[in-house]
């Protein structure tokens, strides 16, 4: 690799590093579910957060701008659980820790344990009031590292294999016995495969059920998330130039993120919802959410999404009751990703696999159409329940 040059830049080949940092950046943190933030956030230590770090602005503008209120997000427990690497991964729970059972929730690229908020909300109420006597589920939310309050690891650790490897950490400490439900979006979806291929064991005796929304097996290197041709060859030919920034001149892609705020939330409103009267809000919030994730993750964690094929990895699924689901305007992970999903771990009419497409819905489709995804979740509970019953 060429050496990084001690001196500035001319003018002209700083405006080109500008304009490809600018689309490079929003075509990373868009691969796999949302575009880039207009706030940055000072880096966590390396596999170590700081409290300090943990009160900085974009958690008061998560606060502010959560769809819930600024005082949704109740947690019974907060705990902070250390990865193979001594990574520590941000962990809050709600409901008793002797539920029958837990369900497990995996955000997405860029994004923080907060994209549940709706589900956490919903879900919670109805788990404790299912029976009418105590709560059927415990509900457990991380961030995975290099996102939210977690810490980061080594560049080189940034896969989906490492990824898989802190969530089987996460089930090892917060959930050594009784069964699971594990729910991915997005990169948290792919995570879950990843787990599948690592930990093939752990699926129909400890993980009894799962949910993929908007996520994929593999070839996300050849999305064009609904650009035209022209822009899609452009996209292909900076994001080189600009993983290379953001890896190698953090603060310089942090300050153009910053200058270009505005462009890049509309890129979030158009490619991350399908609504026409989608709330600002959400866009705010999505937003918020990435202001706490580094650039240098963002790039680090790209060329494993771009090269993914977990297509190995669906046998294990096929043991447990799944929900796939993806909303039908989805142009970071369109339908068909999902729909081959459903046909590797088919047959869909086997009661095994439930496939469900959101109308009018995009990637934050968790966001967007809190209610519908409530409902499905909801109903794979009941068939994991179910299906726990009669064995």
């Amino acid at each position: 690799m060429a050496r990084e040059p001690h001196h500035l830049p001319h003018p002209s080949a700083h405006t080109v590093g500008v304009v490809g940092a600018v689309v490079g950046l929003a075509a990373a943190g868009t691969a796999a579910g949302v575009a880039l933030t207009r706030i940055a956030r000072r880096r966590l230590d390396v596999g170590w957060p700081r409290a300090a770090d943990l009160a900085e602005v974009p958690e008061a503008e998560l606060r502010a701008s959560d769809p819930l209120g600024p005082d949704a997000r109740r947690a019974d427990r907060t705990a902070f659980v250390r990865a193979d690497d001594g990574v520590l991964l941000n962990v809050e729970e709600v409901g008793p820790h002797d539920a029958p059972l837990t369900v497990v929730f995996v955000h997405g690229y860029a994004l923080s344990l907060h994209s549940w908020a709706f589900q956490r909300r919903t879900l919670g109420a109805q788990l404790a009031t299912a029976n009418g006597h105590r709560p059927t589920a415990r509900l457990v939310f991380y961030d995975q590292r290099g996102h939210g309050a977690s810490g980061r690891g080594a560049s080189e650790n940034s896969t989906i294999a490492q990824l898989a490897g802190d969530l089987a950490a996460v089930l090892e400490a917060r959930v050594p016995r009784g069964p699971v439900v594990l729910v991915g979006h997005s990169m948290g979806g792919m995570t879950v495969m990843g787990l599948a291929s690592l930990r093939p064991d752990l699926f129909g005796t400890r993980v009894v059920g799962a949910a993929l929304i908007s996520t994929s097996s593999g070839n996300l290197a050849e999305l064009n998330f609904g650009l035209p041709e022209f822009l899609t060859r452009v996209r292909a030919a900076v994001l080189p130039v600009a993983a290379w920034t953001m890896r190698r001149r953090p603060a310089f892609a942090e300050r153009t993120r910053r200058v270009t705020a505005d462009l890049v939330s509309i890129v979030t409103r158009s490619l991350s919802f399908a609504s026409a009267d989608v709330d600002p809000a959400l866009v705010h919030y999505v937003d918020a959410m990435i202001a706490g994730t580094p650039v240098e993750v963002i790039a680090e964690f790209y060329p494993s999404l771009a090269g993914l094929d977990e297509t190995g990895s669906l046998d294990p699924l096929r043991r447990v009751p799944t929900l796939v689901l993806t909303g039908d305007a989805d142009r970071m992970i369109p339908k068909e990703h999902s729909e081959l999903l459903v046909e590797r771990l088919g047959p869909e009419g086997d009661g095994r696999v439930e496939f469900v497409v959101i109308p009018d819905a995009g990637h934050m489709v968790l966001l967007e159409k809190p209610g519908v995804v409530g409902d499905a979740l909801t109903a794979l509970l009941r068939r994991v329940t179910a299906v726990q019953a009669g064995s």
